[in-house]
């Protein structure tokens, strides 16, 4: 699978990485031997890298990917996140934004061991939080980096402002955001900023959490234990307008000949952007994550673009920003 160099850094990452959001749970459910198996079939079919996150089943889906990285003998990079904090109260699970240096530093060592490694390649703070100073939070991960604890820096769900504050605090080499056709907002400042500053962008959200895998029309629900059941671009009056986008996707995607459908064409859209370098697809099972690997097809041509725009202008309400399972500000 072609790779791609990841801003400053000296990581070159294959297009599609390997989410595991939903090793947590938090996509209605998961069990941990297919979401092994996911792992074993993504590595096997050609992507180079996990990305994972100590909240995803809170410490649950790093111990998945630890497991399967000490059972193979090859050595594929690891990109984690730290930054939301977690407790179990007689309530339930309450979750936050945590990023001061010493949460961090706690946070990265409980990755470390539960990924059963002396380091990660990429460390990413998950969240901004607005009443930590950037200087706190970089002056750790630079300590934890000069340690060896941590090869790269990098940011997830940053906007403008923070991007510019981290960089004023330390060194950070990529961006992981939120982007697919109908979230289009950080084509606006995020990525031209990055461009401007050596900063690569890691895309999640790729198929637009599933609705443009194919599987969905305008009757698809999700079970309590699914954030799609709480977030509004599932649930909004315009839901139907994203269906009728994904439609027109497969149609296109058909009229290109793209065995891979829909899914591969907004992949490929994904990566046309010269500030990405590399678009993150989760996976339930083998089967997924085979298929995942997969979407790494030819580059997007300018009709299947001009053909996208005029679906997207079609149904101009399709596109909003929206919630997708964020924490809350520590309070």
């Amino acid at each position: 699978m072609h790779t791609r160099r990841l801003g400053a850094s000296d990581l070159d990452l294959t297009v599609i990485g390997l989410g595991t959001w939903q090793f947590g749970g938090r996509w209605g459910g998961a069990d941990d031997r297919d979401s092994e198996a996911a792992c074993h079939g993504a590595l096997d079919a050609g992507i180079n890298w996990i990305d994972t996150a100590d909240i995803y089943g809170q410490g649950r889906a790093e111990a998945v990917v630890g497991k399967v990285l000490r059972a193979r003998d090859d050595h594929p990079l690891v990109a984690t996140k730290g930054g939301v904090a977690w407790e179990v109260t007689g309530d339930g699970l309450r979750i936050w934004r945590e990023a001061s240096g010493a949460y961090l530093r706690m946070a990265l060592e409980r990755s470390l061991t539960a990924l059963g490694r002396d380091h990660v390649d990429l460390y990413q703070v998950h969240w901004p939080v607005a009443d930590v100073p950037a200087d706190d939070t970089f002056a750790e991960l630079v300590k934890m980096r000069d340690e060896g604890k941590i090869r790269w820096i990098g940011v997830s769900n940053y906007d403008l402002p923070d991007l510019q504050a981290a960089a004023e605090a330390g060194p950070f080499v990529s961006l992981q955001v939120g982007y697919h056709v109908m979230r289009r907002q950080v084509e606006q400042q995020e990525f031209p900023w990055c461009a401007d500053h050596g900063v690569g962008v890691l895309a999640y959200g790729p198929l637009a959490h599933g609705l443009l895998a194919g599987h969905m029309d305008e009757r698809t629900t999700f079970p309590p234990s699914d954030w799609r059941a709480q977030s509004e671009f599932f649930a909004d009056e315009h839901f139907s307008d994203r269906v009728a986008v994904a439609r027109g996707m497969q149609q296109i995607a058909e009229a290109s000949g793209r065995s891979g459908g829909a899914a591969e064409l907004a992949v490929a859209w994904v990566l046309r952007r010269p500030e990405v370098t590399s678009a993150i697809v989760g996976a339930h099972d083998a089967g997924q994550a085979r298929g995942a690997a997969a979407l790494a097809g030819a580059p997007l041509t300018p009709d299947e673009e001009a053909a996208i725009d005029a679906v997207l202008s079609e149904y101009p309400a399709a596109s909003r920003e929206y919630g997708h399972g964020e924490p809350p500000p520590r309070t």
